[in-house]
């Protein structure tokens, strides 16, 4: 670890880098719950303004901004991360059936359904290689490093909860599953409220850089 007098700059980098980067994700939550409502065209934003944030954040406005300290690992996992997740949607055009008017009966799976599994596995694996490093590395301060980790889990309990086994006998018997769904409404708000927390964090840490010894890691270290 290389400790930066704050005159040098490292300091404002830090704070450029955290502000901006958290600006970014706000505004990826906020499309995402404007595109919950009646702005569904705010959709195709969501995705960008997250990327964005996100390569801010990792790759930092200066070394001493990165929340990664730009050692290859997590900071390749976020790279990943924001490449697979930019990708995705090209890939699976590309790959969906053209429409038809019967549906024929087919007894393998289209390249579609086992792209989309793999694609988000390796989504989640790169996500966690992330959060996992952010945590390790520390230049978040403590007990915040942690915070990605934490909206990681929140959205994996959202996506998961849904789509989870249990839920199938009542769901077969019909009775009384508007509870159910009133719920299944609340976890869809996990997301971007997750999002938000993060976006919210960072501003807030950036906000409240103070001059002080600023740690930075060699970006060779692993």
């Amino acid at each position: 670890m290389v400790t930066v007098d704050p005159g040098s700059g490292a300091a404002v980098q830090r704070r450029r880098t955290w502000v901006l980067g958290g600006v970014l994700l706000v505004a990826s939550a906020t499309a995402m719950l404007a595109a919950q409502g009646r702005l569904f065209v705010l959709s195709s934003l969501i995705d960008p303004l997250f990327a964005l944030g996100a390569l801010v954040l990792a790759v930092g406005i200066g070394r001493a901004g990165s929340v990664t300290a730009r050692r290859p690992l997590g900071t390749g996992a976020v790279i990943g991360l924001v490449v697979v997740m930019m990708s995705q949607s090209f890939v699976y055009s590309v790959l969906a059936p053209p429409p038809q008017r019967e549906m024929p009966l087919r007894n393998s799976p289209s390249p579609l359904e086992l792209v989309f599994p793999v694609t988000q596995s390796v989504m989640l694996l790169l996500a966690i290689t992330a959060v996992v490093q952010i945590g390790r590395i520390g230049v978040v301060p403590r007990p915040w490093n942690w915070a990605p980790l934490w909206a990681l889990a929140a959205v994996a309990l959202a996506r998961a909860l849904p789509i989870a086994p249990f839920w199938s006998p009542l769901l077969a018997s019909g009775e009384n599953v508007v509870p159910l769904f009133q719920v299944f409404d609340v976890l869809s708000l996990l997301n971007p409220l997750a999002v938000a927390f993060l976006g919210i964090v960072a501003i807030v840490l950036g906000s409240r850089t103070e001059p002080g010894p600023v740690p930075v890691y060699p970006s060779a270290a692993q």
